[in-house]
């Protein structure tokens, strides 16, 4: 049923169109649900709405509707406006900009060539619009098919005209007879509009998706949800306060900003994307930079340029997917971009860099930097160049970078390394896969020679076998065998020195007449590494090890660290080795004791079948290494 009202002379609506452009604009450019949803919400920005809701229905009949509290229609506004193909309200009257804001003069309008009413059809094949103002509700319905075979004018069927009614102003739109088949999905919707807008953190401008009704599946769209699945790692603000080697006359102009994430962005987010008025203007792109490397995959960002709309004259395609960069304005702005993102990345590589650095030292155990400037300069250069390729291999995980890292550090003890890397020195550029391919060829070296040290080592390891079974004397057998192979005790101990002071001052301050019967004829080792310094008390093989025997010795290690005369070249710590056939573990006080030393690098309480399968197991190690090694190079 029409209700007319003398307000407007007129009793019809009519579209004027061509179909041509019906087909291309309709259809071909709104094939898809998000750029259609994204039309509707531009159209109750520009209608001043603070509160716009999207209801999705995929349950019984498909349908959208998207209903705003903007400021509505008129009968007369309907025709001129809505139904008017082509009208770009943003360059109307002589480029004023005051023309180009929304009726309460407080947005600058995002709609632009008054095309995006097309969009509903691209999905839809039946649109109802329902709109308030002035206390007068006009309802109209739009069907394609009856569009499709009217010619040129086509004249929507009216609903109501000028209907009084006591409703706020406002628009509904409702979309029905849906092509689509498979469900909605309303994040994906609220993820694309995210992507498309840059308008919904605006303080007076509200967008809510709601699913079949059900209140779990209510979506606030924000700006922040494009980016919702980036963590991010570093972060540039616009404008930018560098120098990024390019002077551009709006680059205090330009706002918004661009992120490295922790992981690569998504394929869809990769590059800047440029908006202005809050509504995208060019996807996600790197402006000529030749963006090959893989450091660009975790770049990605958006930028406000609003002044490219001030400009006299449209660089913003229709399909508001790219800048027309053949524009000579357009070209200034792109060599700028292009400028920043070579900076940006450098500034990325540089930042990560130093947070590998950081975070491989912790990995490691090492601090590299400290570690290559305690190198000789031409040594520092290469370890240098090896280390800032392994850093800057793009995709090689943080804890096989500290691998490297350390393997490199520990070899460079070896002049045969040191010799053997030098081959790369003379490359422009040392690659990750130089380094990786140097260091198996040096990992078998290393490993052919630690092979044939262990089948040399499994021998004495039989030896001191023998010795315990036979329960040798700790002087006349045991400190020979330990003075001539240290590292069974300890593998820091590669070579043993004598270190007679300490002997003779414990010897001095612990006679044998203070001490019981079973603990006379105290013999000590005492030798140096480094640093480190280390007493080693041997008892028979088959003495049985006690509190008292560990009290004992923590009084040697204390007596001897207090009677140092304390230099530079003073020992930073003192390492006792108690060695002895058994161990009391049955008494609790023993066995805390135990453990408190050796957390603590003081005193270590051994049996000598201990030593004996560590020494086993240590180098058993090498032998399975050296084996696996030849093995998978044989395959």
């Amino acid at each position: 049923m029409t209700n007319t009202s003398t307000e407007d002379s007129s009793s019809e609506l009519v579209m004027v169109f061509d179909p041509t452009t019906i087909e291309h604009l309709g259809i071909q450019m709104y094939s898809t649900l998000p750029p259609v949803i994204a039309e509707l919400v531009s159209n109750s920005y520009d209608a001043d709405a603070k509160k716009v809701t999207i209801f999705l229905y995929d349950v019984d009949e498909k349908k959208i509707i998207i209903a705003d509290d903007g400021h509505g229609m008129t009968f007369s506004e309907i025709n001129a406006k809505f139904l008017k193909i082509g009208r770009n309200r943003r360059r109307s009257v002589n480029n004023n900009l005051d023309n180009q804001k929304t009726d309460s003069g407080n947005r600058f309008a995002i709609g632009k060539k008054g095309i995006g009413k097309l969009s509903f059809f691209g999905i839809s094949k039946t649109i109802q619009v329902s709109t308030i103002k002035n206390r007068k509700e006009n309802v109209f319905i739009l069907d394609w098919e009856k569009l499709i075979g009217s010619g040129h004018d086509y004249k929507p069927e009216i609903l109501f005209q000028d209907r009084e009614t006591i409703q706020p102003p406002g628009t509904t739109i409702e979309l029905t007879n849906i092509k689509r088949k498979s469900p909605f999905d309303p994040h994906n919707i609220a993820y694309n509009l995210a992507k498309t807008f840059s308008i919904f953190n605006e303080n007076d401008f509200n967008v809510t998706i709601q699913h079949n009704d059900i209140q779990e599946e209510r979506i606030i769209v924000k700006n922040e949800l494009k980016f919702q699945n980036i963590e991010t790692e570093f972060r540039w603000d616009f404008p930018l306060s560098e120098n990024v080697g390019f002077e551009y006359e709006n680059s205090r102009r330009i706002k918004g900003s661009i992120i490295s994430g922790k992981e690569t962005v998504p394929a869809a987010m990769k590059g800047i994307s440029l908006f202005s008025r809050g509504k995208l203007v060019n996807e996600p792109e790197f402006f000529d930079e030749k963006a090959t490397s893989f450091g660009y995959s975790y770049l990605t960002g958006w930028l406000d340029i609003d002044f490219v709309d001030d400009w006299n004259k449209d660089v913003i395609s229709t399909n508001r997917r790219s800048l027309n960069w053949e524009d000579e304005d357009t070209a200034k702005l792109k060599a700028y971009l292009n400028a920043v993102i070579r900076y940006i990345y450098k500034d990325q590589r540089k930042k990560k860099k130093e947070k590998q650095i950081i975070e491989i030292s912790i990995i490691a155990g090492i601090n590299v930097e400290e570690w290559q400037e305690s190198l000789p300069k031409h040594e520092r250069k290469l370890a240098v160049r090896m280390t800032d390729a392994i850093l800057q291999s793009e995709g090689l995980p943080t804890e096989k970078q500290a691998e490297l890292v350390k393997f490199i550090k520990d070899s460079f003890q070896f002049e045969a390394f040191k010799e053997f890397s030098r081959d790369l020195e003379g490359l422009d550029n040392i690659s990750a896969g130089n380094i990786v391919t140097l260091l198996k060829e040096w990992e078998i070296i290393e490993a052919r020679e630690m092979y044939k040290l262990a089948i040399g080592r499994i021998q004495t390891i039989k030896t001191l076998e023998r010795l315990i079974n036979e329960n040798a004397k700790e002087v006349e057998q045991m400190h020979p065998f330990f003075e001539k192979f240290p590292w069974i005790l300890d593998p820091r101990i590669n070579m043993f020195r004598h270190e007679l002071q300490y002997v003779r001052l414990l010897k001095e301050n612990y006679p044998e007449m203070d001490l019981d019967e079973t603990n006379r004829r105290i013999d000590f080792l005492c030798t140096s590494v480094a640093d480190h310094r280390f007493i080693i008390e041997l008892k028979r093989p088959q003495h049985l090890l006690k509190l008292k025997d560990i009290n004992q010795a923590k009084d040697y290690r204390s007596f001897v660290e207090e009677h140092l005369e304390v230099s530079k070249r003073s020992p930073s710590r003192i390492v006792v080795y108690l060695v002895g056939g058994k161990i009391d573990y049955n008494d609790r006080k023993t066995r805390d004791e135990i453990d408190s030393m050796q957390s603590t690098d003081k005193v270590y309480v051994k049996t000598y079948n201990q030593l004996l399968t560590d020494a086993k197991n240590y180098h058993i190690e090498f032998i399975q290494r050296y084996e696996e090694i030849e093995k998978s190079k044989n395959n």
